[in-house]
């Protein structure tokens, strides 16, 4: 089953857990599940107070269940919200500024964030690196 067979279960069909068999139910994800209920401004409150039980907590056929009862019956159309695209820095900068700040790639980026450009060509001159 894909998440929006996941979705439309419980919020339409409401069929009982049992109902599903052990292929289905390992499928089921509580986290993907939290993400995509959270698209709806209806639901989001009680997706992020559930959450912290759902994921590590509580059984798949619990989290199910829970929501299966909880939530209101009928379809729904939520559109994914998807994240913002983040800036492409030039590998070789990413590359001097880690051994610089002696830092991961990932706070490196960002820390490009906080820098201004002659901040930049200064770390880069000490690196012997030009335009």
């Amino acid at each position: 089953m894909t998440i929006f067979d996941w979705i439309n279960e419980i919020l339409v069909s409401k069929k009982p857990w049992d109902s599903f068999n052990e292929s289905d139910q390992k499928a089921f994800s509580p986290f993907i599940i939290n993400r995509w209920l959270s698209m709806d401004e209806e639901f989001i409150e009680v997706v992020n107070y559930f959450q912290k039980y759902s994921i590590g907590t509580l059984e798949p056929r619990d989290v199910y269940k829970w929501y299966s009862d909880f939530l209101p019956k009928g379809k729904r159309f939520n559109k994914y919200i998807k994240s913002k695209n983040k800036k492409k820095y030039d590998l070789e900068l990413i590359n001097v500024l880690c051994d610089y700040f002696e830092d991961s790639k990932s706070n490196i980026m960002e820390y490009i964030e906080f820098m201004n450009k002659k901040q930049l060509k200064e770390v880069l001159k000490m690196y012997g690196k030009g335009k």
